[in-house]
């Protein structure tokens, strides 16, 4: 057989390959050797599901890209978090199911988070469509789309609504909650957790699988109902987190262990929330520390300007009356004199925020503010929307 010819033969080889794959793509492909059977058509069943998913897909492809044109635009701040989920096995575990989309709507999230907050509208408890909480980055693996209606049928917390396509909670959040994000709010519930509740620290740099790492670590001293990777302003792990316990009595259990569990042999920094709040407020008092400046909460970017002119406590008087008044006091600042104490700032979440710890000072390094209460949703935390 000549060249020629082979190379005609492989073509139309390649074309009839190319013919098959056309056929099967229009649900026509034969099945049997004789071509009398051909491929049967997918049931309706079938091609809903795959409608859902491509719509999940494409709310979460929206999502992603609406994302990075935010950070784009933000001051030149990046978000350095690591967490990709997308790695995770498929699975359709209905106990794992309930578990993620029962945090998403628990006071222990949908307070914080400020996207999902606002599809459920605070109080009025609005129906959230699964298509959209299919999309979130942690909720991607949970195949197929059916199982995640099944396991929520079972659901104690949560109620399917409008034909099993949307979800919301049994019991509606408090009449004082908007559908607007609000840190006095937020604080309300982060106090009731503050005594079931941990601060551990020593976890390193970042990784793509270090939330989940992290959650892999606590879990054998749970039930647990969040936990938070602290951050700092462009997303940037702190090597620290928060830990939210399903009671006061799993949280002293934790804290009671000896010897206390370590992060791949290494001991860490464990205490209560509680107890780390009060010695942030004792160093800021104790100057150790020092306070942000900035917007009430903790969110301003500025430390202080000036003796005693921080936006907090702005002198708007003209300079020459300032000056007079320095003059008439010889231009001394009276620091014999008892000086009222300063109060102290806290974040959403009570926690005093200040511009750097004892610690990292002594290394020469910057700390950022405490983050803001959603932070995710992630805290996300379990996750919020990752």
């Amino acid at each position: 057989m000549s060249a020629e010819q082979n190379v005609a033969n492989t073509n139309a080889e390649a074309e009839k390959d190319v013919q098959n794959v056309l056929a099967e793509l229009k649900g026509e492909a034969e099945t049997s050797a004789n071509g009398a059977e051909k491929k049967e058509e997918p049931s309706a069943e079938d091609a809903e599901e795959a409608r859902i998913v491509a719509a999940a897909n494409k709310l979460g492809e929206k999502s992603e890209k609406a994302e990075e044109q935010k950070e784009t635009r933000g001051h030149g701040r990046r978000n350095n978090a690591k967490f990709d989920p997308s790695n995770q096995q498929e699975t359709d575990d209905p106990v794992e199911i309930r578990k993620q989309v029962e945090f998403y709507f628990s006071d222990s999230n949908l307070p914080m988070d400020k996207f999902l907050l606002s599809k459920v509208g605070g109080s009025k408890n609005n129906a959230v469509p699964l298509e959209l909480l299919h999309s979130f980055k942690r909720m991607r693996r949970f195949q197929p789309f059916s199982a995640i209606v099944e396991a929520l049928k079972t659901s104690e917390t949560l109620d399917l609504t409008e034909n099993d396509t949307c979800v919301r909670r049994k019991t509606p959040l408090p009449e004082n909650v908007s559908e607007s994000h609000d840190p006095s709010v937020v604080k309300v519930f982060e106090d009731k957790a503050m005594n079931r509740s941990i601060y551990a620290k020593g976890f390193g740099e970042e990784g793509p699988t270090t939330q989940l790492e992290i959650e892999e670590f606590f879990a054998p001293h749970g039930p647990l109902n969040a936990i938070r990777l602290r951050r700092a302003n462009d997303k940037t792990f702190k090597g620290s987190v928060f830990i939210e316990f399903e009671s006061e009595d799993k949280q002293k259990a934790f804290l009671a262990l000896a010897p206390k569990p370590q992060w791949k042999g290494q001991d860490l920094i464990i205490k209560s929330k509680k107890e780390y709040c009060d010695e942030k407020i004792r160093d800021i008092e104790a100057g150790r520390v020092k306070p942000n400046g900035g917007r009430q909460g903790g969110r301003g970017r500025g430390g202080f300007r000036g003796r005693g002119r921080g936006r907090g406590n702005r002198d708007n008087r003209d300079w020459r009356e300032r000056r007079a008044e320095d003059q008439k006091r010889g231009f001394s600042d009276k620091k014999d004199e008892p000086k009222e104490p300063r109060e102290i700032q806290k974040d959403a979440r009570g926690v005093p925020v200040v511009q750097s710890t004892a610690d990292d000072a002594a290394a020469g390094q910057k700390r950022s503010r405490e983050e803001e209460a959603n932070g995710d949703h992630p805290a996300k935390k379990v996750d919020a929307k990752e």
